[in-house]
């Protein structure tokens, strides 16, 4: 309804536009103000609206549906899932929405905290999404946000001057994403001054902390063999000057790094080479790299072994609608299976937690930030270089090696949601195929090589969301990972837990929380 106002011409000229034939020039300021009034107007009704479309159920009918597993509601038949039958009512059950790393670290920090948990899942197995095929980075604390100053000036720029190389870029068409003129609104506002990109990165860099505090519990768990085999982390600076600049926002936020001495870094031909293009090293020893798609499988056998009775996964089970009473406090979720019941629902849906939060009158600004990765072997010529040895971390792409296979992440294009049949063929492929050759002299075999691209769930300052909603005070939101859903993962699960009991101090997670944005 948003799009048709925004797009009729004889409406904009009638609100905004003034009349030839009329010379009073002020009633133009008017009718500008009648026209974002009546936007906000027709938003706020597609709000109710999906919210309305949500079954709500009296007491009666709440006991009427236990008993006879069916039910008839606004000409709707709801089936009673048989999951249910087998909830232990003496432990609180926590439905999560997601089955990506996201959703399966959440399940293990709720099992540990005595919780049951129903995950469910619309594909036929976990992590198909961006969880699957990423470029398998941990980095708890480095925080370069996809969304800056720098990169909306540069984003800019790529569109009002195109070129081939242009790595970061955007596209208009992603304003008619839900939500998407909101999510630009919010990331003028957030992410346009250095000390918005100061506080960024230090209220980032708390959350790395409980991360890291996290990950060292899941290190004991077994869960992470032949994972974390590199020395650390080079991020590499085309200039001095904005390395620096990093530098001090590191220096602000406590993230310990090194400046490189590159002299060290020349015995072989690939680290004589790269080097000699960037004026400004860092180094970093917490990053290290991680194979997502196996943390989640590992996370899944894990919770499965050790919490036969509390943990049940649901495939092919999709969300359709909530099922509340009149005082808005969620009972369950009807999905494509039947109503599965629970005590708190936690949102991980990735991208898609926006079309979920809808249904309960809340825009999530999330928006869809394309990238590429690409996997490849090793080169037996770039055998002992820092290729072999370490994260690294260019302006145009970011490259690790893990058990031999390279996988060589980067571009961004911020547009709408879009799935690719032939990624490899597409502009961000292969610019990463030639930058792998001006970089490390390295012609990578398209026959040989694994491409896929993904859609980054990015909020307005590509910072997490981390939220319990207002008017829904059992549903909570753990979404907008952006290019860290591993890294911070089960930080953010922890963050989840301590807002469903009600322990934390209000001032150390609000920089997460949902309020952080506008008209939401």
């Amino acid at each position: 309804m948003i799009k048709k106002i925004l797009f009729n011409s004889q409406l904009y000229k009638f609100c905004v536009q003034q009349k030839i034939y009329k010379p009073k020039a002020s009633k133009g300021g008017l009718n500008l103000l009648l026209f974002l009034f009546s936007l906000g107007f027709v938003n706020q009704y597609t709000k109710y609206r999906d919210y309305m479309s949500n079954i709500f159920l009296s007491q009666q009918e709440v006991a009427d549906f236990r008993k006879n597993k069916q039910l008839q509601v606004d000409k709707k038949t709801l089936k009673y899932h048989e999951i249910n039958i087998k909830r232990n009512q003496d432990t609180e059950t926590a439905v999560i929405i997601g089955g990506g790393i996201v959703g399966l670290s959440q399940a293990l920090k709720l099992l540990q905290k005595g919780y049951s948990v129903i995950l469910i899942e619309k594909e036929q197995f976990i992590s198909t999404k961006c969880s699957a095929f990423n470029g398998n980075i941990y980095n708890p604390y480095l925080f370069n946000p996809l969304i800056s100053k720098y990169s909306i000036k540069t984003m800019l720029n790529n569109y009002i001057n195109p070129t081939d190389t242009a790595t970061q870029r955007f596209s208009f068409n992603s304003l008619l994403e839900p939500g998407g003129l909101i999510w630009l609104i919010n990331a003028l506002r957030l992410s346009t001054s250095d000390e918005q990109f100061d506080k960024s990165i230090q209220d980032m860099t708390k959350l790395g902390h409980i991360q890291e505090q996290e990950f060292e519990k899941i290190k004991k768990m077994g869960l992470l063999e032949k994972q974390l085999t590199a020395e650390g982390e080079l991020s590499f600076y085309k200039s001095t000057e904005y390395g620096k600049r990093i530098s001090q926002s590191f220096q602000k936020a406590g993230i310990e790094f090194k400046e490189v001495d590159k002299t060290k870094f020349n015995q072989h031909d690939i680290d004589r080479h790269l080097f000699e293009n960037y004026p400004y090293v860092i180094r970093l020893d917490k990053e290290n790299n991680l194979d997502t798609k196996q943390l989640s499988i590992n996370t899944l056998k894990y919770c499965q072994k050790h919490y036969p009775n509390k943990f049940n996964i649901l495939y092919g089970t999709e969300f359709k609608e909530f099922i509340m009473n009149y005082n808005r406090y969620v009972l369950g979720i009807n999905t494509n299976k039947g109503v599965i019941y629970g005590d708190a629902f936690i949102i991980c849906a990735g991208l898609h937690s926006k079309y979920i939060t809808k249904k309960l009158g809340v825009t999530l600004p999330i928006m869809p930030c394309r990238g590429w990765i690409i996997e490849s072997e090793l080169p037996q010529s770039a055998k002992g270089s820092v290729l072999d040895r370490m994260v690294l971390k260019l302006p145009t792409l970011s490259i690790t090696n893990l058990n031999n296979k390279l996988r060589i992440s980067g571009c961004q294009l911020i547009d709408q949601e879009y799935k690719s049949d032939d990624p490899l063929n597409e502009w961000g492929a292969q610019i990463l195929i030639k930058q792998m050759k001006e970089q490390f002299n390295i012609d990578l075999d398209t026959q040989s090589i694994s491409v896929r691209d993904c859609c980054r769930p990015l909020t307005p300052d590509d910072k997490i969301i981390l939220s319990k909603l207002q008017l829904n005070r059992n549903v909570y939101v753990n979404a907008g990972h952006g290019s860290r859903g591993m890294s911070q993962c089960h930080g953010c699960a922890e963050i989840i837990y301590q807002l469903m009991k009600g322990q934390q101090n209000k001032e150390d997670y609000s920089a997460f929380d949902l309020t952080r944005f506008l008209f939401v």
